[in-house]
């Protein structure tokens, strides 16, 4: 039914540590190269260990910049770390989603949001899969969500991650959500998420290797995806916009924006948000059939 690029690969813990004035760009690859969290931590004077978890294939995409930046070795660990536990924040999105790790209290003023509906909250356990809201491609498309009204739309989520932008969707009013990836922890998480936020119902998940749409059309498509994935799906991802309805891509640096728009030209651009070098781009389909 659909096909998300991508192997099951474990992954490891990586550890690098670089000068303070490198860390930046550092943390970027391994974002770019598929982390799913990253934590900072000071080293000696002028020093940092960044820590973070990659398949095999990102170290080795991670290894292959590294002495472009004079990093000491790599090391990778067999065992997750939950350092970055510690480091978790809630984050408010869009001034309508707050995101809260299970673990992590709102404070005063947030919980009294809740409590009387200014605020919709998501209960975040992420797990190993991406989506903690650590990252700003998350909160870029939370905040997009949280603007839009989805009532009784049908929304695909492809790289569903933890599934918080399925679970922010129900929130606004989505009918049903497909939760689609390639990781079947992250298939994992998003049931696990989705029962924590009282959604289930309206969250059906895929687990799947690469994208092929079979026809079915969605009034909202989510892809917070890597470029490559972006560029190489784009053709099924936009024929599963329906006519009217919007797709919104992330996952793409600002140097990438164009790359991106040649993927969907077709579409009208009606969004750009930027968040950390991150961007989040939201597309409309005309009432015309999209390409094949």
């Amino acid at each position: 039914m659909f096909y998300v690029p991508g192997i099951f690969e474990p992954r490891f813990t990586v550890t690098v540590r670089l000068l303070a004035a490198e860390a930046e760009a550092m943390a970027d690859r391994f974002w770019l190269f598929g982390a799913t969290a990253v934590v900072e931590l000071a080293d000696s004077e002028g020093f940092v260990r960044l820590i973070g978890d990659l398949t095999p294939s990102g170290i080795r995409g991670l290894e292959a910049g590294s002495l472009v930046v004079g990093i000491d070795p790599i090391e990778a660990d067999f065992e997750l770390s939950n350092e970055w536990r510690k480091h978790a924040q809630v984050w408010v999105c869009g001034n309508r989603i707050l995101l809260r790790p299970e673990w992590v209290s709102n404070d005063a003023q947030q919980q009294q949001q809740v409590d009387d509906g200014s605020l919709l909250e998501i209960v975040l356990e992420p797990g190993s899969a991406f989506g903690s809201g650590s990252h700003a491609t998350t909160r870029l498309c939370v905040g997009q969500i949280a603007q839009l009204d989805l009532e009784n739309a049908r929304v695909l989520d492809v790289g569903c991650g933890t599934g918080v932008l399925s679970v922010a969707s129900v929130l606004v009013g989505a009918d049903s959500v497909l939760a689609v990836d390639s990781d079947p922890e992250a298939i994992r998480v998003t049931e696990l998420v989705a029962a924590l936020n009282g959604v289930s119902e309206k969250i059906q998940t895929l687990p799947a290797q690469g994208f092929v749409g079979d026809g079915t059309e969605f009034d909202l498509v989510l892809a917070n995806l890597l470029l490559p994935i972006i560029e190489e799906s784009g053709a099924q991802l936009a024929n599963s916009v329906a006519p009217g309805g919007l797709i919104m891509v992330s996952g793409v640096l600002e140097h990438q924006q164009e790359r991106v728009e040649q993927v969907f030209l077709e579409f009208k651009l009606n969004q750009v948000e930027q968040e950390e070098g991150w961007l989040v781009l939201v597309f409309e389909r005309s009432g015309l059939a999209a390409s094949e």
